[in-house]
């Protein structure tokens, strides 16, 4: 049986830890959709063509946990 598990909720509402934790706690896999949103929002220009281009470097960068980096995720169209 696959299970798809989403939480919502405000920003910094700790939806990301608690995530990780159940992921963590039932052997499920963890994505984490804010990341994503940050990543492509820093990359800048067409958000289709950054979504397409990200790579691995571009998700583990350390400025993605920024408020510019959560702002910029905000302005995504």
């Amino acid at each position: 049986m696959i299970f798809t598990v989403a939480i919502d909720g405000p920003a910094a509402a700790g939806k990301g830890t608690i995530s990780r934790a159940v992921a963590e706690r039932f052997g499920f896999r963890h994505l984490d959709t804010g990341l994503l949103y940050r990543a492509v929002g820093v990359k800048g220009g067409d958000p289709v063509a950054a979504a397409r281009g990200l790579t691995a470097e571009d998700l583990s960068r350390g400025d993605l946990r920024s408020l510019a980096a959560g702002q910029a995720a905000s302005r995504l169209r």
